[in-house]
């Protein structure tokens, strides 16, 4: 009934996010005819919404445009199904090494993998056999690289 609701205070919801709420005043739902539908069973109307509504509102609009719609559409036919392939028959739901720098390699050599496969399906000229060694190589490399990582990281939080 154009009467503001005002931001009141913040709260922490469950699971630890923190939530916005906007209260009527009694006095005004009291007063307004809509309450019975509005607010039945509570004093006053109350909303709430997530510190982060200004974004998704943002994000939201921006994806209503013409060429947020043609960017999804795109994503949707070239990325997303090399994740969904890569989550569901690759093995990648979890990723079993330390830090960014070692799941930023994992996924290098996943996308490689996926990529040649995908590649030698479609038709593609069979590579010689050297560069199948070289490939081969530059992944046991990357395990190593993995492993001793790894071991500088447990080495680093042993001795401090």
């Amino acid at each position: 009934m154009n009467k503001p609701l005002p931001f009141t205070s913040f709260y922490t919801n469950k699971d630890g996010a923190v939530m916005k709420n906007y209260w009527a005043s009694s006095k005004d739902c009291k007063a307004c005819p809509m309450k019975s539908s509005c607010a039945p069973n509570i004093a006053c109307r109350k909303i709430t919404r997530t510190i982060y509504d200004k974004q998704y509102l943002r994000a939201y609009s921006r994806q209503q445009t013409k060429r947020g719609k043609q960017m999804k559409k795109l994503r949707q036919s070239t990325v997303e199904p090399v994740f969904g392939s890569l989550t569901q028959f690759y093995g990648l739901r979890k990723i079993g090494v330390l830090g960014k720098l070692g799941a930023h390699k994992v996924m290098l050599m996943a996308a490689i993998a996926f990529n040649l496969k995908k590649y030698l399906k479609k038709g593609g000229r069979k590579p010689s056999s050297g560069i199948f060694e070289a490939a081969i190589e530059s992944f046991q490399s990357c395990q190593v690289i993995f492993r001793a990582n790894i071991l500088n990281i447990l080495n680093a939080y042993r001795f401090s």
